[in-house]
């Protein structure tokens, strides 16, 4: 039954629409099956679609911009405020689409440097490193500041 409603409608429909559609059948046919025992035997028979992932991507790797060489890599920092890392990451709210940037120490995990808001422009980035920056507790030791593009 799952099959052929598939073939008719799309090989798309999710479990809970397909037993909401299919319940008068199983009924007729004199199928006592219900919502949870529907889901296993879809799992056990490989008849689940698949959920697709939701995410934005924030990083353009497609740009004519220098990529410049990854300083760190393999390299595990020995002291605090040896290496920054930043990145930012998209977060989905009840008011829409926010970015946060957030610098990182590498050797304590403490960010030393964020900014939210709903703009992905180039005072995110800033605004985040200028705190981590206000934030140091060793200015005068040398530091390397690691992103995704350098």
């Amino acid at each position: 039954m799952v099959k052929d409603y598939r073939k008719k409608v799309g090989s798309k429909t999710g479990g809970i629409k397909l037993y909401a559609e299919l319940k008068q059948d199983f009924i007729n046919a004199d199928i006592k099956i219900g919502r949870d025992k529907f889901y296993r035997f879809l799992r056990l028979n490989n008849l689940l679609v698949p959920k697709r992932k939701n995410y934005i991507t924030t990083t353009n790797s497609n740009h004519m911009y220098k990529k410049y060489k990854n300083l760190v890599k393999d390299q595990v920092p020995t002291r605090p405020e040896q290496l920054w890392v930043s990145d930012i990451t998209y977060i989905k709210t009840q008011y829409g689409h926010n970015y946060l940037a957030i610098v990182t120490d590498a050797y304590s995990k403490q960010i030393m440097g964020y900014k939210l808001d709903n703009h992905m422009r180039t005072s995110l980035c800033i605004d985040a490193l200028a705190m981590a920056i206000k934030n140091r507790e060793y200015p005068s030791e040398r530091l390397i500041h690691h992103s995704d593009r350098g």
